[in-house]
């Protein structure tokens, strides 16, 4: 097996390397980039502040499980996540830091929330008294809405929670906190009013003297945006795989990309003639071409209706995707690589040879952006580590 994977995978993890060759598509993970992120964010930051890598969504599709344990080595103080199924990944790689549940868990999964060690929002006294009766000892953090409209207690609300949070001896509330306003609204909600808000709950809390030790607001645009903001902990996300997230960055920051390629294979080759009957009327479809099948389709990613102008890279040359595309395939134009054989590899982003596809070639095309790219990674493509 060893022999077989050495044209495609030189030092990367075998498992991962084994799986992406009997799958034959495979996104490569630069782990090295997304601890050379956490280190610039690091550097920027008041010691005493700290970092909670919110690693949601798989951790924009980069794998919570390797993404935490490369972070827990740089001394990252906690994670954040919206699904269970991310906490547990995180806690099976051996990641023993504070993991804050964002709203997305149910008091039913308490009992393994509890035996995981976990903390979870609330956003009203409702939510709490459901979580108390489905744990022995509950640990929360206090979640506001400060104008998002989302999850959390409104700011007239939040201090009533929070006394009632803490009066109970069964009840741990490590924390609270915030996430600013994203809505696309014609009038965008004020940063400094939302601040103000925050601040106006923390001070009442203080007064009473039920403040928790943990107070943040801050993801990625905000910890880059808005240094006045950074409070007890900030909690980015998109910054660790390499996505500033912020127009106008007050924090400047040399980001790397940890998506390095989306990979797959030509799983079958042909040349059209005229014994398959009329060629068809679709864009890039000729007579006596050569044509490629792929061994990824919209069920692994690809837009469902492929772009015009979509290529991939195939011995080092550009070839165009042909429309349509299907569950598990697509098809290429192989004109342009005429010595393209079964099994070959064909890179959809990033290098080969002396071409690159980039990130924003790829958003551009695909009617995205860079996020939505990591956010349409799928979960059953294996990821091979670097």
């Amino acid at each position: 097996m060893t022999a077989l994977l050495a044209p495609f995978i030189e030092s990367y993890d075998l498992g991962c390397a084994e799986a992406a060759l009997l799958r034959g598509s495979w996104y490569e993970i630069d782990l090295g980039a997304i601890r050379h992120n956490y280190r610039e964010l690091r550097s920027l930051l008041p010691q005493n502040v700290s970092i909670y890598a919110c690693l949601k969504r798989n951790a924009y599709g980069c794998g919570a499980g390797p993404v935490a344990r490369a972070l827990a080595v740089e001394g990252v103080a906690g994670f954040a996540v919206a699904s269970l199924l991310d906490a547990m990944a995180i806690r099976r790689m051996g990641a023993g830091q504070h993991i804050l549940l964002y709203p997305g868990a149910l008091p039913a999964a308490g009992l393994m929330i509890e035996a995981l060690d976990l903390t979870v929002s609330v956003s009203s006294v409702d939510e709490l008294e459901r979580w108390r009766a489905a744990m022995t000892k509950t640990r929360v953090f206090i979640k506001v809405d400060l104008g998002f409209f989302r999850a959390g207690a409104s700011p007239q609300d939040a201090g009533p929670l929070l006394a009632a949070a803490n009066a109970y001896s069964d009840v741990q509330v490590d924390g609270i906190y915030a996430h600013m306003s994203e809505l696309p609204t014609s009038k965008s909600s004020d940063a400094g009013i939302q601040f103000h808000r925050m601040r106006a709950i923390l001070a009442e809390a203080e007064v009473r003297g039920d403040r928790p030790v943990v107070a943040m607001m801050s993801s990625t645009e905000g910890v880059l945006t808005y240094p006045e903001m950074d409070m007890d902990a900030v909690d980015p996300g998109a910054l660790f795989v390499g996505l500033p997230e912020s127009h106008a960055p007050v924090r400047r920051v040399v980001l790397q990309q940890a998506l390095k390629t989306i990979c797959t294979t030509v799983v079958a080759v042909k040349h059209v003639d005229a014994s398959l009957g009329p060629v068809p009327d679709l864009p890039g479809f000729r007579s006596g071409m050569k044509l490629g099948v792929l061994g990824m389709g919209w069920g692994d990613g690809l837009p469902r209706q492929v772009p015009p102008g979509t290529e991939a890279l195939v011995g080092g040359t550009r070839a165009r995707l042909l429309p349509p595309a299907h569950l598990e395939h697509v098809r290429i134009d192989l004109s342009n690589a005429p010595d393209a054989r079964l099994g070959d590899k064909v890179v959809l982003l990033g290098r080969q040879g002396d071409e690159v596809i980039t990130h924003e070639e790829i958003a551009a095309v695909w009617g995205t952006d860079v996020v939505g790219i990591y956010a349409g990674l799928r979960d059953h493509i294996p990821r091979i580590y670097t």
